[in-house]
């Protein structure tokens, strides 16, 4: 991966920011010019970019550089028709001596998932709109502006975070159906014509959900409240940017000396960042944002702020999750029991008072 990626931590400001920080990489491997590509939607400034697509992009670094010494060509066309060894692309182009032909469209998903949870309907992040089943996958597309990272880590956290604190906390969700979350929520149904079960829902869908459901739940949107601070002094801990830069120029040269290895003849094509273009991107988005990061990460106290913020929020975390002192008591667990056993009963009288009756009377018969 590029240093960039392992640089930039926190909102990016401006996805024509993250834009400028690519235009090497696509430069020095003659890709294009990346503003021009069909996905990418820019101001007449290019300062705002939204991307826009049903597919993800490649972000290794060895995609680019195999398209630089000529191992690898990205041809954008439509397959009219096979002949052998050759493919005859709408545009006239013939693509000769192919041997092998890789149809990667994608993955699809699976029915049965839809089948098992008796389901044609996902409501925000839940099976046919059951909060107590919810259901997260790696969404589809790519619906874009800023980029915080290209992992599944920080969004699969935020779940994991909102869903813990309504299954610890489940009146904050009846509340909130109350004052009509589930009507709010996006709906992704299924789609057998074009093999899309409704669990298989996209990025808008994902980003819709979590912004209403952040807005109606502000207690859990807080736990992520320290995040950016937190992800700052890690990553820079983790991966400080000159061993990111000499891991990412290794790597980089050791691809070319392979494939120098196994036959394939081609010009040395030097790493296309250093360290001074690094420095420029973060002088650029502090001056974007407001914001006062730094190449080298945050300083030591600053280091140890952000350390006490995340002690004061995991302790936090761990009250939101520990057991309290009463559920160490039988006693107040059997009157809890008892308690909720009542108020099952009532909730079926009201629910389905035909229901309730008939098996009262089964068990008045039996006697």
């Amino acid at each position: 991966s590029s240093p960039v990626e392992g640089t930039h931590v926190i909102d990016m400001g401006s996805e024509g920011h993250a834009r400028r920080m690519f235009e090497p990489m696509y430069n020095s491997c003659g890709m294009g010019d990346p503003w021009q590509f069909w996905s990418v939607n820019a101001s007449t400034d290019r300062q705002r970019v939204q991307i826009i697509q049903s597919s993800r992009f490649g972000i290794g670094d060895v995609t680019f550089l195999a398209v630089a010494v000529g191992k690898v060509e990205f041809v954008v066309d439509t397959l009219k028709r096979c002949t052998k060894h050759t493919l005859h692309l709408e545009g006239g182009r013939k693509l000769e001596n192919v041997r092998v032909l890789l149809k990667t469209l994608g993955l699809l998903g699976d029915f049965e998932v839809d089948r098992m949870h008796k389901m044609d309907e996902v409501v925000g992040f839940y099976c046919a709109g059951d909060w107590r089943r919810p259901i997260f996958l790696d969404a589809t597309g790519m619906n874009a502006a800023n980029f915080t990272t290209f992992s599944t880590g920080i969004g699969t956290t935020g779940y994991v975070r909102l869903n813990k604190y309504l299954f610890d906390h489940p009146k904050e969700f009846l509340q909130m159906e109350k004052d009509g979350v589930l009507s709010g929520l996006p709906r992704n149904q299924a789609k057998e014509k074009d093999d899309r079960p409704a669990y298989v829902y996209d990025v808008n869908h994902t980003n819709s959900t979590f912004v209403i459901m952040n807005s109606m739940c502000p207690r859990a949107a807080e736990l992520s409240s320290n995040d950016p601070q937190y992800k700052y002094g890690m990553y820079h801990v983790v991966h400080p940017l000159d061993k990111t830069l000499r891991e990412c120029r290794e790597s980089w040269d050791q691809y070319q000396e392979t494939w120098k290895q196994q036959g394939w003849d081609a010009e040395h094509v030097p790493y296309p960042y250093t360290r001074e273009m690094i420095k420029g991107y973060f002088a650029e988005y502090n001056q974007l944002t407001g914001m006062a990061i730094q190449p080298d990460g945050p300083r030591k106290e600053d280091i140890l702020q952000v350390q006490s913020e995340t002690q004061q929020q995991q302790q936090h975390q761990s009250k939101i999750g520990s057991l309290p002192p009463w559920a160490a008591d039988e006693r107040v667990i059997a009157s809890a029991e008892a308690q909720s056993k009542a108020e099952a009963t009532r909730w079926w009288k009201d629910q389905c008072p035909a229901v309730l009756e008939s098996g009262a009377a089964k068990a008045r018969s039996h006697h």
